[in-house]
């Protein structure tokens, strides 16, 4: 079984400092429907730092995990949801005897 990570890249700050950033949410073990079936969970308990107020709130399943449209009084910010397979973990060399993908692709170090 595979070890997945979930993640949400969100729109946050305003105006010309407005900028995407990743946050992890959490992992999930098993298959990559398994793990979809766990962030789209996660999206719909997520609460998006902007906008303050979220006047409507749109979640949409896309190809590789959900996009989540929040609209404000002025502005709309997005938020996607991913699912991304861990496949080297520098504290935990057993994950990557997890991962099924070549091996050769793994980068060495920590």
């Amino acid at each position: 079984m595979a070890w997945w990570g979930l993640f949400v890249e969100e729109t946050v700050g305003s105006g010309e400092d407005k900028h995407w950033e990743v946050e992890l949410l959490g992992h999930a073990d098993g298959t990559r429907e398994d793990a979809l079936r766990e962030l789209e969970d996660a999206a719909l308990r997520f609460k998006p730092a902007k906008p303050f107020s979220v006047r409507r709130s749109r979640l949409y399943r896309t190809g590789d995990g959900f996009l989540q449209t929040n609209e404000g009084m002025t502005t709309t910010y997005r938020c996607r949801f991913s699912v991304a397979e861990t496949v080297r973990d520098g504290k935990d060399p057993s994950v990557a005897a997890r991962y099924r993908g070549p091996q050769d692709r793994v980068p060495d170090g920590s």
